[in-house]
């Protein structure tokens, strides 16, 4: 495979420049693509962008956090491990993503049936603590509506922002202080752009699958760092709550190129490995034991009888 094509070029970056208006729907254009695969991965590389601000899922002292939080997170970063492993490699077994969306749906329905009643399970807070913690809780939450968008295919509104014109499926973060509307501003043109330029190199066809899933998310430098602005400190509680290993390898999805600090065909088998890990891998104990043997199991010697054990 063609894996060191150069996706984003400084070419296309010029022509992209000249049509980046606000109106173009990056909803519209991923309904336009030509087949599920195309808008699949489109919606799997917007889903890496946002992942950070799932971190917040559990904001705030509701009650329900201990519950959903992890298994949230867990299971949204299997979703997307496997469906980027699909893109890449040959050899993840066919029912291993919709196991991981099955298994996300589960949490998530709890965390949807208690968002209405957030501010009354939070009456000990202040109202601006309160408001601060429900935005955060809800900006994760978009966040995750983009994971369920590679099973789904389409971006999808939430039942919280129907009616509410001045928010946005793409407010994936929640930006507080001065700077705080204009930084959400530029968020969401940014991934919008980002959004677009992918449709747009697969509808020309100038890039495999393979060649996209490996390329940078960001098609520019300056998106990329002010991704790296808005979202480093979310980044940092990943790797407390998730694991190194988890969050380097978002990272390097973030820069293209290596995967597990390895060339793409050196990792083809822990990758493959850890994408076909049976369902009781993931489902059978707390969501922090998982996470710490998923941790090992991107880095830890694949030899060990222990590597991808469920005890």
């Amino acid at each position: 495979m063609g894996f060191e094509t150069p996706v984003h070029s400084p070419d296309w970056l010029k022509f992209w420049d000249k049509r980046r208006p606000e109106d173009v729907s990056p909803r519209m254009m991923l309904a336009n693509l030509s087949d599920d695969a195309n808008k699949r991965l489109v919606a799997l590389r917007s889903a890496m962008r946002a992942f950070p601000g799932v971190a917040e899922i559990g904001e705030g002292s509701w009650g329900l956090y201990r519950e959903t939080e992890l298994p949230i997170r867990l299971h949204a970063i299997r979703a997307i491990f496997v469906a980027w492993s699909e893109f890449v490699f040959d050899g993840v077994r066919s029912d291993a993503r919709r196991e991981a969306f099955d298994a996300l749906a589960a949490p998530l329905a709890i965390l949807d049936e208690g968002l209405p009643d957030f501010y009354n399970r939070n009456i000990i807070g202040s109202d601006y603590a309160v408001t601060a913690w429900q935005d955060a809780t809800r900006a994760a939450r978009r966040a995750v509506s983009l994971v369920e968008a590679i099973d789904t295919l389409a971006f999808q509104d939430l039942p919280f922002d129907q009616g509410r014109s001045y928010r946005d499926f793409l407010d994936t973060l929640s930006i507080y202080g001065p700077t705080g509307r204009a930084d959400m501003a530029r968020w969401r043109a940014a991934q919008r752009a980002a959004i677009c330029a992918d449709c747009a190199l697969l509808q020309k066809d100038e890039a495999t699958h393979a060649e996209l899933a490996l390329a940078p998310l960001w098609p520019d430098p300056t998106s990329a760092a002010l991704e790296t602005n808005l979202a480093m400190s979310l980044s940092v509680r990943n790797i407390r709550d998730l694991g190194n290993h988890i969050e380097k390898w978002l990272r390097e999805r973030k820069d293209g190129s290596l995967v597990l600090n390895m060339g793409v065909e050196q990792a083809r088998e822990r990758v493959v490995r850890i994408a076909n890990l049976p369902a009781s891998f993931w489902e059978s104990r707390p969501a922090a034991i998982t996470l710490r043997a998923l941790d090992y199991c991107l880095h830890g010697d694949l030899q060990n009888p222990k590597w991808g054990s469920e005890s």
